[in-house]
C-alpha cells in the first residue's frame, strides 16, 4: 500500500482547527489543544485534511481503523480490475476421441473460472492437403464445448492453423 504522508495529532501546526467527526459531520471551531484533548479523551486521533493559513480542517477518527478500511478498499478495487486470462487449447489433426474428451474437460474447468478460450488446430506436412477434414474436426470440438462456451470469433485459417475464440456462457 502506498503510504501518504498524513499529518496526525501533535504534528498539526495550525492554531485553530475546524473539527470534523468520522462521518463528516462538522462539530465546531476550536483551538488545536482543545481538539487534541477531546480526541485523546475518546481514544481517537486527529488527521489534518486541509490547511488554510492559520486554520486547518481536522478529522477525528481511529487512524488504524482508517488505514485498515483503506487497505481493504484498495484490495477490492484491485480484484475488480483483474481480467481473466486467455486460455489456449491445442488439438491436432489426428487426435483420438478420448483425447478430445480430455480437452473438453479442460475447457469446462476454464469456463467455470470464466476464462476466455482459444482453440488451435495445427496442420503439419501432408495434413495441409486435408483442410476440410481439419475444419470438421475443430467444428466437432466446438459442438462438444457449446454447453459452457459460446463461439465469439468464427473458425478462421491462419497459415497452417485453424483458430477459434470462445467466451464462457
Amino acid at each position: 500500500m502506498k503510504e501518504k504522508n498524513r499529518i496526525l495529532n501533535d504534528n498539526i501546526k495550525a492554531k485553530k482547527v475546524k473539527l470534523i467527526w468520522e462521518n463528516w459531520d462538522v462539530l465546531w471551531d476550536m483551538s488545536l489543544q482543545e481538539a487534541l484533548n477531546k480526541a485523546s479523551s475518546l481514544w481517537l486521533d486527529l488527521m489534518q485534511m486541509s490547511q488554510k493559513w492559520d486554520e486547518a480542517v481536522v478529522k477525528m477518527l481511529d487512524y488504524w481503523k482508517f488505514l485498515y478500511k483503506q487497505k481493504k478498499q484498495e484490495q477490492k478495487n484491485k480484484q475488480k480490475t483483474k481480467s481473466p486470462d486467455l486460455k489456449t487449447l491445442k488439438i491436432t489433426f489426428k487426435i483420438w476421441e478420448h483425447d478430445l474428451n480430455v480437452k473438453k474437460n479442460q475447457a469446462e474447468k476454464f469456463s467455470k473460472a470464466w476464462h476466455p478460450l482459444k482453440v488451435i488446430l495445427q496442420l503439419k506436412w501432408r495434413e495441409n492437403h486435408y483442410t476440410d477434414i481439419a475444419f470438421d474436426k475443430i467444428k466437432s470440438f466446438s459442438m462438444l464445448i457449446e454447453d459452457f462456451y459460446k463461439l465469439e470469433k468464427w473458425i478462421s485459417k491462419n497459415g497452417n492453423n485453424f483458430v477459434a475464440m470462445y467466451q464462457p456462457k
